[in-house]
Order: C-alpha cells, then sequence, then structure tokens
C-alpha cells in the first residue's frame, strides 16, 4: 500500500517559528480561521504554536503552557533547523521527539536573517540542509510537514543579490524539484506572498513597501496589515494540506 493510499487523519497542526511567526498567528487570527475552517467542512483542526523558549509552546486555545521544547540555542536558521531533523546530538533528538509525539502537522521557519543569502555558495548550501531534512520526513510518513520559506528583508536591510538569491531559494524549495515523490512534504511560499514581485525594480524580492512596519527603518518585520492578510492564508493552507494527506 502507498502512502497517498492511507487515511491519515491529521487534525494536530504546530507551527515552530520566532517573531514573524508571531504575527501570522496573532494578527492573523489563526485559530479563528481554523476554527471557522471546522465549521464549515465539520473538520477538527486545532493549532499549536512554538516561539521563542522563553515564551514555548501555546496550546490550541492560544494559552502559553509553562513549557517549551527546548529549541537549541533558539536556533530556528536553516542550519539550526536542519539540526534539529538530522542531528544525533541528544539535546537535538529531544527536541524533535517531543515534537513529533505531540503533533501531526509540523511546519517550521527560520526568521527574516535568513533571507541574506549573499552568494552562490550559501544559497547552495541552504540547499544541501534542506534535502537532508527531507531525508529525515521521507523516513516518517506518519507525519506531514510543512517546510516555510523565509521572510523577505527590509529594502534597507539587504541588497539585489541577496534579494535575488532568497526568491531563488524560495522558488526551489516550493518547486517540484524539492517536493515531487515526497507526500508527506509540502511548501508554504511565504516568501513569496510578503515579497515585492521579481520585476527587476530596485527593491525587487524585498519585503513589499505596504507590508513595511517602518518605512524609515530596516526592520524587516511585516506589519500588521501583511499578517491579516498572509496568516488566515496559512491556516487555509495548513487545514487543507493536511486534509489532503
Amino acid at each position: 500500500m502507498t502512502v497517498n493510499a492511507v487515511t491519515h487523519n491529521l487534525t494536530n497542526l504546530f507551527i515552530l517559528h520566532l517573531s514573524v511567526g508571531n504575527g501570522l498567528i496573532v494578527d492573523g487570527g489563526m485559530r479563528n480561521v481554523i476554527a471557522a475552517y471546522n465549521t464549515a467542512n465539520s473538520t477538527q483542526f486545532v493549532l499549536w504554536d512554538h516561539g521563542y523558549n522563553a515564551d514555548g509552546l501555546r496550546d490550541q486555545h492560544g494559552n502559553f503552557t509553562g513549557t517549551n521544547y527546548s529549541i537549541p540555542s533558539d536556533d530556528t536558521t536553516p542550519w539550526g533547523l536542519c539540526l534539529i531533523w538530522t542531528s544525533q546530538d541528544p539535546e537535538y533528538v529531544a527536541t524533535r521527539t517531543a515534537m513529533m509525539s505531540n503533533h501531526q502537522v509540523i511546519a517550521f521557519k527560520s526568521c527574516f536573517p535568513a533571507s541574506d543569502i549573499g552568494d552562490a555558495n550559501t544559497l547552495q548550501q541552504y540547499k544541501t540542509w534542506y534535502l537532508a531534512m527531507r531525508d529525515f520526513f521521507d523516513a516518517h510518513p506518519e507525519k506531514l510537514f510543512i517546510v516555510m520559506t523565509t521572510p523577505p528583508l527590509h529594502r534597507l536591510a539587504t541588497n539585489p543579490t541577496a534579494a535575488a538569491n532568497a526568491r531563488a531559494f524560495a522558488n526551489w524549495l516550493s518547486s517540484s524539484t524539492y517536493l515531487s515523490g515526497h507526500p508527506n512534504v509540502r511548501c508554504f511560499n511565504l516568501f513569496d506572498y510578503l515579497a515585492k514581485a521579481d520585476d527587476g525594480t530596485p527593491t525587487a524580492n524585498m519585503l513589499r513597501f505596504e507590508y513595511e512596519l517602518d518605512d524609515g527603518s530596516d526592520d524587516s518585520h511585516p506589519n500588521a496589515q501583511a499578517n491579516a492578510i498572509v496568516g488566515p492564508i496559512l491556516a487555509q493552507f495548513l487545514c487543507n494540506a493536511a486534509r489532503e494527506y
């Protein structure tokens, strides 16, 4: 029997994130969107999430549990994520074992500094790390893994080369090259929702002007408008992906 023939009935959704993810969840009202989805589709999805270790794990109602998954060094850079999923060091094994024991659909992302991809070697290294993660995901068809592309940087915090490389990484991670043949791996292209189009202008592939938190500083956090638009899209994506798997 193939993986696709199995009915997985995955209802427990989880996002590992830092500050940008928190904005999507809170400003985007993701738990309310999921509740409405459940009502409309007779489903029972719940969303848990985890930010910095100091904040820790939030339950399906959005309440802090007072516990965390001890993310080593709070590191969710591409390298940190690769270690979480592939390292055999006890601290990483404990972190991923805890997440996988409690959740069925696991989404995760790096924060916007990871979009500072200055050269082709860094871009290739990112791909190597995500391919290693995919090998781990392949061994766990009982779970659905949602890789999320990195949020774009503010136009005052990046340059055209780094921004173009960030777009190239997002395109690759969301492509059939990465996803085809791996049914329990899906990609939410957060970069594409938040970034200016690859249109050849000086600010192409950077955080959209209308989504800037402050147009006078280089703060790359998306604003409340961005979160209110993209958060519900992410919530719908998670629910649909879980139903389809």
